[in-house]
């Protein structure tokens, strides 16, 4: 199936709806007050060791790199949410680097990445999460393609990528020097065609909002 030509309008992230539910998760805009529940998660490196960033040392990390938060939105470059199960938050997904065009051609991509409570791995939280921010992606805020990336050995990761439907494109060797040696990156994506063929074909089940 080919894909639909690219929006007609470049919409502004602020004006649309940023609340997400499925039966066990929420996805929303996040706040100061995040950082408390937050905190006892990142300052843990072995839940940290497959994101790009280090463990959080002090609370007040935690609460600057919230408030960055409502910066890119405003800026239109990204949308991060709060991931909340159970009336808590236990971890962040976020469509980055959104980029609609370059000079004379449109993108209309960006990039998925996330991250949830290590006592909640394995739980298929952090499926139905990024299934609903998959699903925003391209229904409500309209891109052509969302790419995601993991790295080689994140077996969790890589089976969250699978389930939402997402075509594995290649692997980056040596690409990200971590904690003393290099990491292969595995590199996923899927157009708004692949995402509108998956749910009729039923590939996979996608969480009701």
């Amino acid at each position: 199936m080919l894909s639909a030509p690219p929006r007609s309008s470049i919409p502004t992230l602020s004006d649309l709806p940023l609340v997400i539910e499925s039966p066990r998760v929420t996805l929303r805009p996040q706040v100061d007050s995040d950082a408390d529940g937050f905190f006892p998660y990142v300052r843990d490196p072995a839940m940290t060791k497959y994101v790009t960033w280090a463990a959080h040392e002090h609370i007040e990390e935690t609460r600057e790199w919230l408030k960055k938060s409502a910066e890119m939105i405003a800026a239109g470059t990204d949308v991060v949410w709060t991931i909340e199960h159970e009336g808590a938050p236990v971890g962040c997904i976020g469509l980055h680097t959104i980029k609609w065009g370059v000079r004379a051609v449109r993108l209309d991509l960006a990039e998925l990445g996330y991250w949830i409570a290590q006592p909640l791995w394995g739980k298929g939280l952090m499926t139905e999460a990024a299934t609903l921010a998959t699903r925003w992606a391209f229904e409500t805020l309209g891109l052509h393609k969302v790419n995601v990336m993991c790295l080689d050995g994140n077996i969790g990761s890589q089976r969250v990528i699978e389930k939402v439907g997402f075509r594995f494109v290649g692997r980056a060797e040596d690409h990200i020097w971590r904690d003393g040696k290099w990491f292969t990156q595995l590199r996923y994506e899927l157009t708004s065609s692949e995402w509108a063929d998956s749910t009729r074909t039923l590939r996979f089940t996608r969480p009701r909002s």
